[in-house]
């Protein structure tokens, strides 16, 4: 077809180039013309069956179009139902069944709780039936238990409100027993009864404010569930003091509890309005608890416990009460850090309540102002581990908030650990006074494990300061640990056989038996030796201070086990060092297997048994 349009087109041109020449040439043109508008109707002729193949050709299109979206859409489909069998199967994968989270009953207590269902399952069946029928016979058996329950509950609140029935009437017979008591009462004082202990205790224990009051009581229970108590609970102060507390509580607060004349509340503006304003903003209250630890006749504890209402916390003081005119002063410095060391990081040296620096700027003090003003009166520090025995809630220095509940348990842990840091301090203070006055004989002690009689002999020991004793140099010193809130007590002791002396510097801390007693040791024989030139001494020096409580049977006391091991030490070292010596002044005199052992020259401190025989070794 474009060939024919080509040819139909290039003849028109040929012919309307000669009617342009006629024209030119001045002749009749009309001949051609008409064979020119001939050629037209060939040209629409041709356009006409261009046109129609064309159409046919977009048919034929549409058509194969139409096909191509059919077989699409169909894979799509196919795609699509496809994608949904894969997720059924990932559902049916996934599947799990409600009842997998519940707690069935084992298989023997299925049958013994149900035993008709469980032999009515000989018969085969399926393992999902099977597991049906146990569902349905287990859901039965709750619905019982839950009407067991139900019936339980009613019969539980049946019997609540009969004692609570049974109660009022009980307390309808107060006043009947109160008349009958009072008429009584001359009966009583002729039997000499005391029946009315109790009843005045209570008249002062219900002024007790509500910290002191649960203070109080849980320590009455322990004391009175105890068969032989450790310590004794009394409430000290006056009636008379506490109902004035409350009417200088009324004067700043109209809505108190208790309804007092205008007069009194006159005469308690008075009497505050002379008292200091420091004073007067920590002011405890007039009742206060006095705990006292140890025996009656012999030295005892004594912990004043008191109650502050401006700082919402109790404190405790440690006193000694001592029976006889014994000086007990140096042992002082020791009571007031007695109960610093009970709990970890529990100094008492700070306020150990949420929020006390907000409501302490309100009246103008900071937490250190009051922390002086307590120590200043002698009232103690606010320790956590006081705050919990009383329910009080704490939060300590590393923001960790705590409120015990269990105050029967934490009391009872609190009060063995009391005792067994003051039982440890007199045993302590008992030896140091023993060595102090020289009371004391070294060779019928019961710590003297060592079967040889002593060579060495002490003839003194005295207190000493803490600077004297940092003086001193050993390497044992690097090594002890530096424990805030601890402090020292030092003493000197001379140890001496012939013209050997050996001087010991002591240092005891206030957390004692948490740590022991630290020993430097000096010897002063042909010269100076210590430990940072003579590694015999270092060595001894170890000896001493390696000594545990662990090593040591139940009554044997700390203090003189390490003297025991000094002088001992003491002894084999002078042995051992005057064998080298031009004359011989200390004979061999412990029964010891070697002198020295190894390139480091190791002298036989250590005591053990080799065979039948106890010698010493390195």
């Amino acid at each position: 077809m474009e060939a024919i349009l080509n040819t139909q087109f290039q003849q028109l041109e040929d012919i309307i180039g000669e009617i342009l020449k006629v024209k030119k040439s001045g002749h009749n043109s009309e001949t051609l013309r008409t064979a020119a508008a001939l050629k037209f109707v060939a040209l629409k002729h041709a356009n006409r069956e261009v046109k129609h193949k064309i159409k046919s050709g977009r048919d034929n299109l549409h058509l194969e179009k139409c096909k191509v979206d059919i077989s699409r859409l169909q894979l799509q489909n196919l795609l699509y139902e496809v994608s949904h069998l894969k997720k059924d199967i990932v559902r049916c994968e996934k599947f799990k069944s409600r009842d997998s989270d519940l707690d069935l009953l084992p298989d023997n207590e299925y049958a013994t709780k149900l035993p008709s269902v469980a032999d009515s399952k000989a018969e085969p069946e399926s393992k999902h039936l099977k597991h049906l029928q146990r569902l349905e016979s287990e859901l039965r058996l709750r619905k019982d238990l839950d009407k067991q329950y139900s019936f339980l509950l009613s019969s539980k609140q049946e019997l609540l409100q009969e004692n609570l029935n049974q109660n009022q009437r009980y307390v309808s017979f107060a006043p009947a027993l109160r008349t009958l008591k009072g008429a009584t009462k001359p009966l009583h004082d002729a039997l000499q009864l005391s029946l009315d202990v109790e009843w005045k205790l209570s008249a002062v224990v219900k002024y007790l404010p509500k910290p002191l009051y649960i203070l109080f009581i849980n320590l009455q229970s322990l004391q009175r569930a105890s068969d032989e108590p450790s310590f004794n609970a009394e409430v000290v102060g006056y009636e008379s003091e506490a109902q004035m507390q409350e009417l200088t509580n009324l004067k700043q607060s109209p809505t108190a509890r208790r309804d007092y004349s205008e007069k009194d509340i006159d005469l308690s503006r008075k009497a505050s309005s002379v008292e200091n304003p420091l004073d007067k903003a920590l002011n405890p209250h007039p009742l206060h608890i006095r705990v006292t630890l140890g025996a009656s006749g012999s030295i005892q504890l004594v912990l004043l416990i008191r109650y502050f209402d401006l700082l919402k916390c109790t404190t405790v003081w440690p006193q000694l009460s001592v029976s006889n005119n014994t000086n007990h002063q140096g042992d002082t410095n020791f009571v007031q850090h007695l109960l610093r060391h009970l709990f970890a990081n529990d100094l008492g040296n700070e306020i150990p309540i949420p929020g006390i620096q907000y409501d302490l700027q309100n009246k103008d003090l900071t937490p250190e102002q009051c922390i002086r003003y307590l120590e200043s009166k002698d009232f103690g520090k606010a320790y956590c581990w006081l705050q919990s025995m009383c329910s009080i809630p704490t939060v300590d220095s590393s923001m960790l908030y705590k409120h015990e509940l269990n105050l029967n348990k934490s009391m009872r842990e609190i009060i063995a650990r009391i005792t067994r840091r003051w039982n440890a301090w007199l045993k302590l203070s008992q030896q140091i006074r023993g060595l102090t006055n020289k009371d004391i004989d070294l060779f019928t002690l019961k710590e003297n494990v060592y079967p040889a009689a002593l060579s060495c002999s002490l003839v003194q020991w005295t207190a000493i300061t803490l600077e004297e004793f940092l003086a001193q140099n050993s390497d044992v010193l690097n090594i002890s640990p530096d424990n805030k809130g601890i402090t020292y007590n030092s003493y000197r002791a001379v140890i001496v056989r012939g013209s050997a002396k050996m001087e010991c510097f002591i240092r005891i801390p206030s957390n004692y038996p948490l740590e022991m007693p630290l020993w430097i040791l000096s010897v002063h024989w042909n010269g100076r030796h210590t430990s940072q030139n003579n590694s015999a001494i270092k060595m001894m020096e170890y000896w001493t201070n390696s000594l545990q409580p662990k090593q040591l049977e139940a009554n044997d006391r700390f203090l003189y086990a390490q003297l025991f091991r000094t002088i001992y030490s003491f002894d084999i070292f002078l042995e051992t060092e005057g064998s080298m010596q031009t004359t011989i002044e200390y004979n061999k005199e412990k029964p010891y297997i070697s002198a020295f052992a190894k390139r480091s020259r190791l002298r036989p401190y250590k005591y053990i048994k080799k065979g039948s025989v106890y010698a010493f070794k390195q």
